[in-house]
């Protein structure tokens, strides 16, 4: 006997969207926020993205870094994929039923700016930043929305762990 549950006329959808992130530093190990100029305006966060149905992640690494930010793989001296994906739950989708999704998961890369790059958003193709900074990993978190700080301390303890140690090596 075949046993089968009939599927609802309508389905409600409530997912992590995957991503991609950045954490871009410069030669004195500081790493660059940039400002939201779409919703949620005037967040700072690091760069990141989501990934488009059948791509790669470092197919929309270099996508959304030359949509956000105009930057292009020359402009790095390095590339280094974090080991793990991350996910945070955004708080301001839980309790709303018409939001498509819980959160977000990530991947990440850590890319050094190559000392002649220079961060220069009209570069973008698309605006999503309307400014950018450098600052230290603490004042990345401290900036960070309470929903993602513990993924920024995750990357920092990473960062100071495996990517400032072995560029001071």
């Amino acid at each position: 006997m075949l046993w089968y549950w009939p599927m609802p006329t309508t389905v409600s959808t409530r997912f992590f969207r995957a991503g991609v992130g950045t954490v871009i530093y410069n030669q004195a190990g500081e790493v660059a926020l940039f400002e939201r100029a779409t919703n949620p305006i005037g967040v700072w966060q690091f760069q990141q993205g989501g990934i488009d149905l059948g791509e790669d992640i470092e197919t929309t690494l270099w996508r959304e870094l030359k949509e956000e930010n105009g930057l292009e793989k020359r402009d790095f001296t390095s590339t280094t994929l974090y080991p793990k994906w991350t996910v945070y739950q955004d708080t301001n989708t839980v309790d709303d039923a018409t939001k498509p999704r819980l959160g977000q998961a990530h991947r990440w890369y850590f890319l050094e700016l190559a000392p002649d790059s220079v961060i220069n958003l009209k570069n973008a193709t698309e605006v999503e930043a309307s400014d950018y900074r450098f600052v230290s990993f603490t004042e990345a978190i401290t900036a960070a929305d309470t929903y993602k700080k513990h993924v920024y301390e995750e990357l920092e303890t990473y960062f100071l762990g495996e990517i400032l140690k072995e560029k001071l090596q």
